[in-house]
């Protein structure tokens, strides 16, 4: 195992017993913080029934309604562009993310000062140290930075931390190998689909990556770091160490794989932690599979109390070999709890891709969608009919390019789009099965 660092070794080595009651206080804290600064969380307690005062114990907190997406799309809907959720007005905003919008409207976060220049920072220090990155490391991004919150935290707290950020956005991947051979980076990060990919353009440029100086990849977005045989397969390629990263725009990032490489740690000085029965709702115990839920603890611009994640996933609380005690998601993210699937770092919801294709003209009704296995290093392929068999190839075209154009800017990736014989796809009497999930 490698050396272990610990940003607060004091809260992260801390007795379960002592954890909890320190979670406890901040969680009553927080709850009546929304309650005082958030009309949604206000209207949300008074119609369940529920006050601040009444949070006694953590047991209380199963009192309290979950806090799901469609009420935040709603309610921006309602009031935007932020909605009422927030406890910050947009005049003390700094930074805004927003999610993909892939089943509508995008989900906008709004972050004070103190969030990004403070509550980031303290959290992606829990990922610095437990990774063990030092400033004596240097770290290449290769990401096209925009709304997304990707790899921004990650940027903006470890350069505050000390470590040298080489930042990679809008170039190819051959100029990014080439950019890692020159600025010598010892840690890179990106999704585990684009990291493999990385490695296969390294390979044709003749250059192994496994020579080179980076000795960690973090990897964020899809599962990869904790599927065996893809961090074999990242670890290999690259000669390096593949830690896991866990997060998400509406609840920031939370989640970090130590260097014991025993699960994903759950930073639990600054969230609560629930696993429920994704259909009852009831709380699960340990070793049990069911849907997260999250609380923030410490955010001041959009907290929110009981977030349903719809990832899929399994606690473990004893000690972990590194030393903390902070809980564990074996094998990080195990799945979702609907039918919603993951490319590219990007939640990606069939329905969405039903809504473009029935929106393009030339499309005929029908498609298929072919995900491929995370860490493939494979595209998303879409299969789709012309409408008419007089269309000819040059309108086709046309259609194809405007339509990969639209997707990638709502959903946020590029997919391959292949053009098919009218007839050729599937058809259905009963329910469809359009997404084809290779194994």
């Amino acid at each position: 195992m490698e050396k272990v660092m610990m940003w607060k070794p004091e809260l992260e080595t801390m007795p379960r017993e002592k954890l909890l009651e320190h979670q406890l206080q901040l969680f009553r804290k927080q709850m009546a913080y929304v309650y005082e600064r958030a009309p949604f969380y206000r209207r949300k307690f008074d119609e369940a029934g529920v006050r601040p005062e009444h949070i006694k114990t953590l047991e209380d907190v199963s009192k309290i309604p979950f806090t799901v997406k469609d009420e935040l799309r709603r309610s921006q809907e309602k009031s935007p562009p932020f909605g009422d959720f927030h406890c910050i007005s947009p005049e003390q905003g700094v930074r805004v993310f927003q999610t993909t919008g892939t089943t509508g409207i995008p989900v906008r976060s709004l972050l004070s000062k103190k969030d990004w220049l403070e509550v980031y920072y303290d959290q992606f220090m829990y990922f610095m140290y437990g990774y063990g990155i030092t400033k004596a490391d240097s770290i290449f991004i290769p990401f096209n930075y925009g709304l997304y919150l990707a790899w921004w935290g990650i940027h903006s707290s470890f350069e505050q931390g000390g470590v040298l950020v080489i930042p990679g956005g809008g170039q190819s991947s051959e100029d990014r190998i080439k950019n890692i051979l020159e600025w010598k980076p010892t840690v890179v990060c990106g999704t585990p689909t684009y990291i493999l990919f990385l490695g296969e353009t390294a390979k044709k440029m003749g250059v192994d990556l496994s020579k080179t100086t980076v000795r960690i990849v973090i990897t964020a977005g899809e599962p990869g770091a904790q599927v065996p045989s893809t961090k074999k397969l990242i670890e290999t390629t690259w000669g390096a160490k593949n830690y896991d990263d866990i997060g998400s725009t509406e609840i920031s990032n939370f989640g970090f794989e130590c260097v014991a490489q025993m699960g994903t740690h759950i930073i639990e000085s600054m969230f609560l932690v629930e696993v429920i029965d994704p259909v009852t709702g009831k709380t699960l115990g340990p070793s049990q599979e069911g849907e997260l839920v999250l609380t923030n603890l410490c955010c001041e611009s959009m907290p929110l109390i009981r977030w349903r994640m719809g990832d899929v996933v399994k606690v473990d609380i004893k000690k972990c070999d590194c030393g903390r005690t902070f809980l564990r998601l074996e094998g990080g993210i195990i799945g979702r709890a609907d039918d919603m699937f993951q490319f590219g770092g990007v939640n990606i919801f069939p329905s969405a891709i039903e809504n473009f294709v029935r929106e393009t003209k030339e499309f005929s009704n029908e498609y298929q969608v072919i995900a491929p296995k995370m860490g493939s290093g494979k595209h998303l392929r879409i299969r789709v009919e012309p409408s008419s068999p007089s269309l000819s190839k040059e309108e086709m075209d046309r259609a194809v390019k405007a339509f990969k154009e639209i997707f990638k800017f709502r959903i946020g990736v590029s997919p391959d789009v292949e053009v098919v014989k009218i007839g050729e796809l599937p058809r259905f009497e009963g329910k469809a099965k359009r997404v084809i999930r290779e194994t």
